[in-house]
């Protein structure tokens, strides 16, 4: 089996500090990488306030700022990001975060699963 050139981490909210007790708020993608040297993805709850499990069981999340994932990605604790539940419902997140247009998502609800086809 060929060696990994990339590792894709997932926790929780990305912004979850995988060792608190150390005083660190990188996650676990940004551990991996520090410790392994390779590419990481980060991958939570992006531009959404909780994560998959929470969010499910209070029936949906709301709208969050990602000036967190900026200050993280800037810092280099990761190289990617990988959105999920956040383009479900809004497909065009990526235009709308790009114009500073964060206002205009729709909150993910998991009765946004439904209307897929």
């Amino acid at each position: 089996m060929p060696a990994s050139t990339s590792c894709t981490v997932r926790r929780g909210g990305f912004w979850e500090p995988e060792f608190p007790e150390l005083n660190s708020d990188m996650n676990l993608a940004g551990w991996t990488k520090k410790l392994s040297g390779l590419p990481t993805i980060s991958v939570g709850s992006v531009s959404l306030n909780m994560d998959f499990i929470t969010a499910f069981r209070q029936a949906g999340a709301e709208i969050s700022s990602i000036d967190k994932l900026i200050e993280m990605m800037e810092r280099g604790d990761f190289d990617l990001i990988a959105v999920g539940r956040a383009l479900i419902v809004n497909p065009d997140w990526a235009n709308k975060v790009r114009a500073g247009k964060l206002g205009e998502l729709t909150p993910y609800s998991p009765e946004a699963l439904t209307t897929l086809v």
